[in-house]
């Protein structure tokens, strides 16, 4: 899907910007398909951009398809527990609750004056 992507983005790219270039320049006359077409006469122009910017946007969403080849790996569900049996006892680590109601101490982390 990737690579799809990067062809059709990479058409549309060229296409857009050779029928600005020619718009501009009368470069790349056989490059210019969306001058050709009878429904867009006279505004060959933005059509060009859009086709143009439209090709850098699928260019860009074919960077975010993984590659065809290759998965995601699949994601480990986390552990809820450190102990194999799965009871719920606290981490060493852990604080203890504060014994001021909740309230940080204010002066924890100041020098003795």
């Amino acid at each position: 899907m990737r690579k799809l992507l990067e062809l059709l983005g990479t058409g549309l790219l060229l296409i857009g910007a050779s029928s600005l270039v020619h718009y501009f320049t009368d470069w790349f006359g056989k490059w210019a398909v969306l001058d050709r077409l009878p429904f867009l006469d006279g505004y060959e122009l933005y059509a060009s951009g859009v086709v143009a910017v439209l090709g850098f946007a699928v260019l860009c969403a074919g960077d975010l398809v993984p590659d065809g080849g290759t998965r995601a790996p699949a994601r480990t569900p986390a552990r809820t527990s450190r102990h194999p049996a799965g009871d719920a006892e606290p981490d060493a680590g852990e604080a203890e609750p504060q014994a001021h109601g909740g309230q940080p101490d204010a002066h924890a982390g100041e020098d003795g004056d």
